[in-house]
This record gives C-alpha cells, sequence and structure tokens, in this order.
C-alpha cells in the first residue's frame, strides 16, 4: 500500500514537471510571437476566438480530457477542465471547442453533484 502511494505521488510529480517545463519552453519560444490581444488575454487567463492549442494550454493549462465529437457533421476537438469528478470527461464543468485547431468556443457546463 506504501509502494503505491509513493509510486502515485512520484507520477504526479513527473506529470506537474512535463506540464511546466512545456510551459516554460512555449512561453519563450511561442509567446514573444503573438500579437498584443493574444499576449494579454493568455496573461489575464482569458480566452478568444481563434487561438491555438498552445495558446489555450498558456491560459488554461493542461486540460483533464481531450475528445473529438461530431457536432453538424464536423469533427470538433473538446478541451475539458476540472473539476472532473469520477469521469472528467464526461462531468467536467468547463469546455473549449477546436474546429481546424482553433478555438472557436468555450461553455461552463453545470454538472450535478455526484450521487445526489
Amino acid at each position: 500500500m506504501r509502494t503505491t502511494f509513493w509510486l502515485a505521488v512520484l507520477c504526479s510529480i513527473l506529470l506537474i514537471s512535463a506540464c511546466d517545463a512545456t510551459r516554460e519552453r512555449l512561453m519563450i519560444e511561442r509567446y514573444p510571437t503573438y500579437p498584443e490581444n493574444i499576449q494579454r488575454a493568455i496573461d489575464r487567463g482569458f480566452l478568444i476566438n481563434g487561438m491555438d492549442r498552445d495558446q489555450v494550454f498558456l491560459t488554461l493549462g493542461e486540460p483533464v480530457c481531450k475528445k473529438t465529437i461530431q457536432h453538424n457533421g464536423r469533427p470538433v476537438e473538446v478541451w475539458l477542465y476540472p473539476p472532473g469528478g469520477k469521469n472528467p470527461c464526461t462531468t467536467a464543468e468547463f469546455r473549449v471547442y477546436f474546429e481546424g485547431g482553433v478555438v472557436t468556443g468555450w461553455q461552463a457546463v453545470r454538472v450535478p453533484a455526484e450521487g445526489g
């Protein structure tokens, strides 16, 4: 039991540090090339239609789940953000929608409390 706990802690630390490394790399390599309105939005934690995946990652961080759905016959990539509950791919409360690799919208979703 103890070994499992420490293994879980180690995996969490590695995952977090990998996300931090990706964010740091993007901030150095890509952020300076973005238009001023995109930089401001990232700095303030706001989304703008037309942002690409890297810009959303810099704004909101890593989603708990990514999936592709069909909307009006077109594939739409959805990034889901916490809280995630037992099944984050269906219970995430904030969703960002991408078509053609850019943001086309986002939505706060009210999810009923689990178990009630």
